[in-house]
C-alpha cells in the first residue's frame, strides 16, 4: 500500500521535529528540577516564572526565537508544555515516556494538524517552517481546578 499525502506530510513533520531541535527540556510527566539548568544548556535567551494559584509556568526563549512554556504542578510535575515559533522543539525530549505513544498513533492518522488524544497523553502540534504551535499535557497530571484550556 503506497503512503498517501496526508501519511506522508505528518511523517515530514514528525522529522522536522527532530531534525530541526534543540536539546531537552523538563520533560512531561518528569520533576522540574532541570528547569533552571536547562536554560543554561539550551542557551535560552530568557527565562521566566509566573506562579498560578493551581500551577506555575516557567517561559524559556531558545536561541531560534521559539518560546516553550512548561506547566508546572505543586508537586513538582511537568504536567504540561507548549511552545510556538518557528522552530519544532525536541518533542522526543519533552514528551519523555510519552514520546513512543504519540509517534504510534500519529503513524496510524492522517490528515494535518498532528492531534492525538487519549486518557493518558493529550498533543496537538501544527503549523509550517517558521510558524509552529502546539501544546502536550497529561490528563492525569493535571492539578484539580486547573482548566487543560490554560495550557497554550
Amino acid at each position: 500500500m503506497k503512503p498517501t499525502l496526508y501519511s506522508s506530510m505528518a511523517r515530514a513533520m514528525l522529522g522536522a521535529s527532530c531534525a530541526l531541535s534543540f536539546a531537552a527540556h523538563a520533560t512531561l510527566g518528569q520533576n522540574a528540577s532541570t528547569i533552571d539548568s536547562d536554560q543554561l544548556r539550551l542557551h535560552a535567551v530568557a527565562h521566566s516564572a509566573n506562579t498560578q494559584s493551581a500551577y506555575s509556568v516557567h517561559l524559556m526563549t531558545l536561541p531560534s526565537g521559539t518560546q516553550v512554556r512548561e506547566y508546572v504542578a505543586p508537586n513538582g510535575i511537568v504536567f504540561g508544555v507548549a511552545w510556538e515559533g518557528p522552530t519544532l522543539p525536541d518533542l522526543k525530549s519533552m514528551l519523555g515516556v510519552s514520546f513512543d505513544a504519540y509517534v504510534a498513533a500519529v503513524a496510524t492518522r492522517r490528515g494535518t494538524p498532528l492531534a492525538v488524544s487519549s486518557n493518558e497523553l493529550v498533543v496537538y502540534s501544527g503549523g509550517h517552517l517558521r510558524a509552529f504551535s502546539g501544546h502536550a499535557y497529561l490528563p492525569q497530571a493535571v492539578p484539580a481546578g486547573v482548566d487543560v484550556g490554560v495550557i497554550q
